[in-house]
């Protein structure tokens, strides 16, 4: 036991001794692994940063490469865009000088050889160049240098945001300032030659084939561009030597509303509407080019610098000053000038400048087109006014035929200006819109560049719309003299809007005139007959005055310029313009029918123009009929009218106004009043037969009012009468159904009749009978009377024949044109006194109660007084 544990007690002793000895060893080692580590690290590290140096080394070389060709960027683009600059300048110069005085739509006769530095070459559509010089060589540009200029633009871009981005540089100013030389250079160059091009296109219209076909060939030319035609010697006027140029040129208003309003049906109203129908006047490499400079330009590829680059808020409020509130749009040039409102004269300035070069060109060439088929109208109506003049026509004829004419011109001009504005819409979408593009992405297009897209097309057709408004104002103004003061009385009326001169008129002109109401009818139913073709067009045009783009939520813009874009702002200026036509239109005609019954109602009661001396119908009588037959087709225009103002005989407005019926009936009851008033008149004329004229004068008149626009319904009759109330007719078949007309004119016509028929019945006072006491013979053998009876007899007969005398011979100068009334009115005055005086020619007539003078009493026998009366009365 003790053995064991001596034994135990060594192995413990050397398992400590080794433990000690191994600790030993592991410290040493621990220190020599530290000592290694020492010598070790400093060649990692150095390994590291030789890695480093040769990846920085690397980046270092490539930055070097890319900046290199970054800085030669502005001299390897800068030929392709000087080249483009300087053949887009010389293409407009060239083109100016081209184009002859007598149509500056003329296109060049030498297109069919091209001369270029390679040799004179034919060219068809994919290599066609344009005519260009650089440094004084002739050379041709080309579609691929178009093509090239747009890549180079890229490139500068893309050079511009590399040294943008490392601003540090010293040699990055320089290079930027380099770039946003040669940028702008070529941003210049493609608006140059983009105003070109569109400009130098022409109208967007084209003669319709079939009236083409009508066109006589002696009339005049057609100049072509491409598939766009317009008439440079012909005139638009509503006669040819080959027949009409125009079918719509003599269509009546009814005529005009079926044609419109079958097309607003059919929906094929640009195919019924004017002489032209719209073409795009570009050709196909035009076209390619055109829209490779666009989508180049588009969006903010026109800026560089961003310090120079305008915000979304400063483009907003540029934009904004182009527009106007419809309520806010008000003449500010001359009327007659050639524009409304300085807004649509006034040069856009988007931001954009392709965007403004493309306004300015296309504003300027619709502009002119719609000048000049007005000026072509207005040309010819005045060539058919001289000739109907030196033919000796009525000045009557001339001014209601006028202004028909000047009416339906104007309607033309506005079916014209949608023909225009179809064709801009068309080369808008052709060649400007972003969606025109193949890689067009909406989300990518700025919302400030969808508005300035809105405002450069609205610029052209403002320019359209704005013609048609002046043109429209100009017929109310000069031709229906709407400016003119009406006082109350007047004794002449003079004609103040048949002039065809000058079409300039000064604001503060202000003649004092009464129109006649002939001359106020035909203006009030010429200006009916705009305001039915504005209401059914106006829609339309305003509709083509728009894009897509409007019906995007532009008013929803960033918070910062919310108030910018208001909800008046928003509607473009055109379609500003369109509603105020439409405004403007309904104001001067509710003027034009104010007019007409201030006429009737202030018609001069004195003179011979206005009261005939025989008591026969008055003017105004046939006038009014006249006016209510004019007017009358025009309901729905009329309509338009009291929704929209208040008129002294209808002050309700909406649908609360009155129809057309409300207009006649106070046209009526002002013509009686006037009626009444000039037989009034007749007892001032001196003579014993003036009270006589006063009541057969209305009884003239109100027959004739009433034969005119009775209703008679008859139902045998296999034509029936049509009702205005409700069917859209001529005037010609107006007829009044209403019981107010037959209780107020027939009761007049009866009550003058009967007052009239007083004058002859005064002969029975001579016609008593003498009783037989009073009678008594001198000699009954011979049955003479005494002298007594004699006279009492011979007074009978001697008042009869001087009364008779005296009335017939102061009627029979009266005058009743009507057959039917002349033998009604011959027929009552025998009732009234023939049958006594027969009678009493019959009894008395036996009596000799004259030695020597029986035949002198007794010469108008009854048989000789009814001839009388028979020829009495004639016209």
């Amino acid at each position: 036991m003790t053995t064991s544990i001596a034994q135990l007690e060594d192995a413990l002793l050397n398992l400590n001794s080794t433990t000690t000895r191994a600790l030993s060893t592991s410290h040493t080692l621990s220190r020599r692994s530290r000592y290694l580590s020492t010598l070790t690290s400093p060649a990692t590290e150095t390994s590291t940063s030789l890695t480093q140096a040769s990846t920085n080394l690397t980046s270092t070389l490539a930055l070097l490469r890319d900046a290199r060709e970054k800085f030669d960027t502005a001299l390897d683009c800068e030929p392709s865009i000087d080249r483009l600059y300087r053949g887009a300048k010389d293409l407009t110069d060239a083109r100016n000088r081209r184009d002859r005085p007598s149509n500056i739509y003329n296109v060049p006769n030498d297109t069919n050889s091209i001369i270029d530095n390679m040799g004179r070459r034919n060219f068809n559509d994919d290599d066609t160049m344009t005519i260009a010089t650089l440094n004084g060589t002739i050379i041709g540009l080309t579609e691929q240098d178009v093509y090239a200029a747009a890549d180079s633009l890229e490139i500068i871009r893309d050079a511009h945001l590399f040294f943008n981005e490392r601003s540090s540089w010293k040699s990055s100013k320089s290079a930027l300032t380099n770039l946003e030389r040669v940028h702008q250079l070529g941003v210049d160059g493609m608006c140059m030659l983009i105003k070109c091009h569109l400009h130098h296109a022409g109208p967007a219209i084209r003669i319709k084939r079939a009236l083409t076909l009508l066109r006589n060939a002696d009339d005049g030319t057609i100049d072509t561009r491409g598939v766009s035609t317009i008439a440079t010697n012909t005139t638009f006027g509503t006669r040819k030597i080959g027949g009409p140029m125009n079918p719509h040129a003599l269509e009546t208003a009814r005529d005009t509303r079926e044609r419109l309003s079958a097309a607003l049906q059919n929906r094929d109203l640009m195919k019924s509407v004017g002489e032209y129908e719209e073409s795009l006047p570009l050709d196909t490499r035009t076209v390619r080019e055109l829209r490779a400079m666009f989508e180049c330009l588009g969006g903010h590829g026109c800026f560089l610098n961003p310090a120079t680059k305008p915000t979304a808020e400063h483009i907003m409020k540029a934009l904004s000053k182009n527009q106007s509130a419809a309520v806010k749009v008000s003449r500010t040039e001359k009327i007659g000038s050639g524009n409304y409102s300085k807004l649509a004269m006034k040069t856009l300035e988007s931001g954009y400048p392709h965007l403004d070069a493309y306004a300015e060109a296309r504003r300027t060439v619709a502009y002119n087109a719609m000048q000049l088929f007005y000026r072509q109208l207005r040309d010819e109506r005045k060539k058919e006014w001289d000739k109907m003049e030196s033919s000796g026509g009525g000045v009557a004829e001339l001014e209601s035929g006028e202004l028909d004419s000047s009416a339906r011109d104007a309607v033309r001009c506005l079916e014209h200006a949608m023909v225009i504005v179809a064709g801009e819409k068309s080369i808008y979408r052709c060649v400007v819109s972003p969606t025109s593009s193949h890689n067009h992405d909406t989300s990518k297009v700025p919302l400030e560049y969808k508005y300035a897209l809105v405002a450069s097309y609205s610029s052209v057709c403002s320019a359209v719309v704005d013609r048609v408004l002046d043109i429209v104002e100009l017929f109310f103004v000069k031709d229906a003299a709407l400016r003119n003061t009406l006082p109350n009385t007047s004794s002449s009326a003079l004609n103040v809007g048949t002039s065809l001169g000058s079409d300039i008129l000064s604001h503060g002109s202000n003649q004092s005139a009464v129109p006649t109401v002939r001359f106020a009818a035909s203006a009030a139913a010429a200006g009916l007959r705009i305001l039915d073709a504005v209401r059914m067009l106006g829609p339309s045009l305003a509709k083509l005055c728009e894009m897509a783009s409007n019906k995007m939520q532009l008013q929803r813009v960033d918070s910062s310029i919310g108030s910018i874009t208001s909800k008046d702002s928003s509607s473009t200026l055109a379609s500003n313009l369109c509603i105020a036509l439409h405004r403007i239109t309904v104001k001067n005609v509710g003027k034009a029918l104010e007019n007409l019954a201030l006429a009737v109602k202030h018609d001069p009661v004195d003179g011979e123009k206005f009261r005939p001396q025989d008591a026969s119908i008055a003017p105004l009588t046939s006038d009014v009929v006249r006016a209510i037959r004019l007017v009358s087709p025009f309901v729905s225009a009329y309509k338009s009218v009291t929704k929209r103002r208040p008129l002294p005989w209808d002050p309700k407005v909406g649908d609360a106004a009155g129809e057309m019926d409300f207009f006649v009936r106070y046209l009526i009851m002002s013509l009686l009043a006037n009626l009444q008033a000039k037989g009034t008149a007749y007892n001032k004329d001196p003579g014993p037969v003036s009270d006589a004229k006063s009541h057969l004068f209305l009884v003239n008149n109100t027959y004739y009012l009433s034969e005119q626009l009775r209703y008679n319904y008859v139902p045998e009759s296999s034509v029936p009468i049509l009702l205005n109330a409700q069917e859209d007719i001529e005037g010609n078949d107006y007829k009044i159904r209403g019981e107010w007309f037959s209780d107020h004119v027939n009761k007049l016509f009866e009550h003058s009749k009967n007052k009239y028929l007083q004058h002859w019945d005064s002969l029975n006072e001579h016609l008593r009978d003498v009783a037989n006491g009073q009678l008594a013979y001198s000699n009954p053998e011979q049955k003479l009377l005494t002298l007594e009876s004699g006279r009492l007899l011979k007074a009978r007969f001697s008042g009869f024949n001087e009364e008779f005398e005296r009335i017939y011979e102061s009627h029979r100068h009266l005058t009743i044109i009507d057959p039917k009334l002349r033998e009604t009115m011959i027929s009552d005055v025998k009732t009234t006194f023939l049958p006594r005086y027969e009678q009493f020619f019959s009894v008395y007539s036996k009596y000799q109660f004259s030695k020597k003078n029986m035949d002198d009493y007794l010469k108008y026998r009854p048989e000789k007084v009814g001839d009388m009366l028979s020829n009495m009365f004639a016209p």
